[in-house]
C-alpha cells in the first residue's frame, strides 16, 4: 500500500513509500492519507491531532519552527 511519510516532530512531508498496510503507524511518521496538492510558497504538514494534512507557508516553518505535538 502506498504511504506518505512525515517528520514526527514537525509533520513536514518527507515523501512516499510502499508498506504493508499493517505497518502504517502515525507514531512512526506514516499515513495512508495523501497530502494536498502543493501551492507555490507552501508545504504540506501532517497534523496528527486531527489526522489531516494542511498547507503552511514556507516562511512560517523557518520563523517559528513547525511543532506537531
Amino acid at each position: 500500500m502506498k504511504v506518505y511519510l512525515f517528520d514526527i516532530s514537525s509533520g513536514l512531508y518527507l515523501g512516499e513509500d510502499y508498506w504493508d498496510s499493517r505497518d502504517v503507524l502515525e507514531a512512526e511518521g506514516a499515513t495512508n492519507l495523501a497530502p494536498p496538492k502543493v501551492r507555490y510558497g507552501q508545504l504540506p504538514v501532517y497534523d496528527r491531532s486531527v489526522r489531516k494534512w494542511k498547507l503552511v507557508p514556507i516562511g512560517s516553518l523557518q520563523n517559528s519552527g513547525a511543532k506537531n505535538e
